[in-house]
């Protein structure tokens, strides 16, 4: 037997497919039962011209390889690169094998060999086990995933009824809120106004009761100020009347010729008394309408009128 190639990266055989001399199904080799390339995939890819010794197509992700002998022909159904050392070694060992199996040319042929027959019979009967398994399988995992999608879409529709009545219990507070908060907003600015309105009126009422009080004043002023000024003009003509009444005294007091000195002197003391007390009771009254208009000029702000000189001054 030949020595096995040393290479550091190895395919994997995942199937060996058994051919006739005439390029027939004569049965397989399962050596990994997760592949599923059956021969009538390897067919499908095949071109018309067939393939060759040694040859490798791609199938998918599998690599098949042709193997031709004398009388059987075997497809290596690999994963991963294949090596040309790996190739020829399965070539020496499959020579081998055919030349122990199958008898020469010479040598009569006695039929298809008993043990080979029950091994491929043993070897379809394991396959077709193994898929009638793996179609089990399949259909548990179906209806698994069918119940599972059931139980996944009855939560699904469940949680999109809570949703839905959630949502609409958040529309029914957001709504009642907003009510809320525009009730609330708009008491607060009634008030306001309200009392606004009152300050308003409050100050309009008294600036317009000041206006009348500052209107009358002024109204008193002019008033007073007419009374002054009339007092005034009476204070000037006794001051005149007094002092001519004065020059007249003096004229008399010089002594005339075949006059009465003594009667005159006395009529003369006599008068003077008499302007002496009308003029105390000019400035007695001067002095009371000095203090009354200084009064009413410090309450309107006004300077007051000087007062007029005291006679025979």
């Amino acid at each position: 037997m030949p020595i096995p190639p040393k290479s550091r990266v190895k395919s994997e055989i995942q199937k060996v497919f058994v051919l006739d001399a005439q390029g027939g199904y004569a049965g397989e080799l399962v050596v990994q039962p997760e592949c599923v390339m059956e021969f009538g995939d390897f067919l499908a890819a095949v071109p018309p011209q067939g393939i060759e010794d040694r040859q490798s197509l791609f199938i998918g992700e599998y690599r098949a390889t042709a193997l031709h002998g004398e009388r059987i022909s075997l497809i290596a159904i690999t994963k991963g690169p294949i090596q040309p050392e790996e190739i020829a070694w399965g070539k020496a060992l499959f020579t081998a094998a055919e030349t122990h199996i199958i008898p020469g040319e010479g040598t009569a042929a006695a039929g298809p060999d008993k043990a080979v027959l029950e091994n491929l019979a043993q070897a379809l009967e394991k396959r077709e086990a193994q898929i009638a398994e793996r179609e089990k399988g399949v259909e548990e995992k179906a209806a698994a995933g069918a119940k599972e999608l059931e139980a996944r879409e009855r939560a699904k529709d469940a949680e999109l009824q809570a949703l839905k009545a959630r949502f609409a219990d958040l529309e029914t507070q957001r709504e009642r809120m907003k009510e809320e908060m525009a009730r609330m907003s708009q008491a607060p600015s009634d008030e306001g106004l309200t009392t606004d309105r009152k300050q308003f009126e409050k100050d309009r009422k008294m600036l317009q009761r000041r206006a009348l009080e500052l209107l009358d004043r002024e109204e008193k002023i002019r008033d007073r100020e007419l009374e002054l000024a009339e007092e005034h003009k009476t204070l000037e003509e006794a001051r005149v009347a007094a002092e001519g009444l004065l020059a007249k005294i003096e004229a008399e007091r010089r002594p005339a010729l075949g006059f009465d000195v003594a009667a005159a002197r006395r009529e003369v003391d006599m008068r003077v008394k008499i302007l002496q007390e009308k003029a105390l009771d000019l400035l007695d009254r001067e002095e009371k309408l000095r203090r009354r208009e200084a009064e009413l000029h410090g309450a309107d702000g006004r300077a007051p009128v000087p007062a007029n000189p005291e006679p025979g001054r």
